[in-house]
């Protein structure tokens, strides 16, 4: 690697390691970086978004075709599942969003059981939110705004109802999350004020409802993008069969 390679290689890791404040990510119990909320973050970010320019467009272009190729699929279930309809869809993603927010607030995810799955339900109360409240702590966790919803990957099974179904959608909120200790209400863990942040929501369609299954790193988005959805080898004839049954 030439000198100025490793020079830039350096700063650019000074920056990031010593200029970034950490905020919890809500729901999942990720931690997210305000890089920008700091003067020396918004220069950073001016200059990755120089450097990286060419990379970022590519990044942009390929999350795009796969989002495209998404609710393509989408729409082709659609034609004999309302379920699967886009608008409709959407608004179940918005409603299970906004409630686990809600109750990851209030640490009682047991208010959101019929949006999301047992395993999900387990996990968020017992490994964080149990855990904080058993050392005092309160991660206080509100939602300002739901930002654009896109859909990256589909596993679609050939269960009756299609049952078992998984999408993983991008979804960009307006948030605020910090940590707090109950007792002398400081904050231990990130601080207050709203950022924007990217999660990926995996969705399963379970007795016949979308439930939360679980969220990952928006750094992923790209990758599940990239990941060819996943159909029945008789895809277009169980859509035809289902068309043809609904016209008799």
């Amino acid at each position: 690697m030439k000198r100025q390679h490793l020079i830039i290689f350096a700063l650019l890791v000074f920056f990031i390691i010593f200029m970034t404040d950490p905020v919890y990510a809500g729901p999942g119990g990720a931690i997210a970086k305000a890089i920008t909320k700091t003067f020396w973050g918004k220069l950073l970010m001016l200059f990755l978004v120089i450097i990286f320019a060419p990379l970022i467009i590519y990044v942009l272009i390929r999350e795009r075709i796969g989002v495209f190729y998404a609710k393509r699929t989408l729409n082709k279930i659609a034609t004999v599942d309302r379920r699967f309809n886009w608008l409709d869809l959407e608004k179940d993603i918005r409603n299970a969003y906004s409630r686990v927010h809600i109750a990851w607030d209030k640490e009682d995810m047991s208010a959101v059981q019929e949006y999301v799955s047992p395993w999900y339900w387990q996990n968020q109360q017992l490994v964080y939110l149990d855990e904080w409240k058993s050392r005092n702590l309160h991660n206080v966790c509100h939602l300002k705004s739901i930002g654009k919803i896109k859909p990256l990957y589909i596993e679609i099974t050939d269960q009756e109802g299609f049952e078992g179904t998984r999408i993983a959608f991008s979804i960009f909120g307006e948030i605020e999350d910090y940590l707090i200790e109950n007792t002398t209400r400081t904050i231990v863990e990130g601080s207050r004020g709203y950022q924007e942040v990217e999660k990926v929501w995996i969705f399963e369609l379970s007795d016949g409802n979308w439930l939360l299954d679980d969220i990952r790193e928006g750094t992923l988005s790209l990758a599940f993008a990239k990941m060819k959805n996943i159909l029945p080898e008789d895809f277009p004839a169980i859509i035809n069969n289902k068309m043809a049954n609904r016209k008799a």
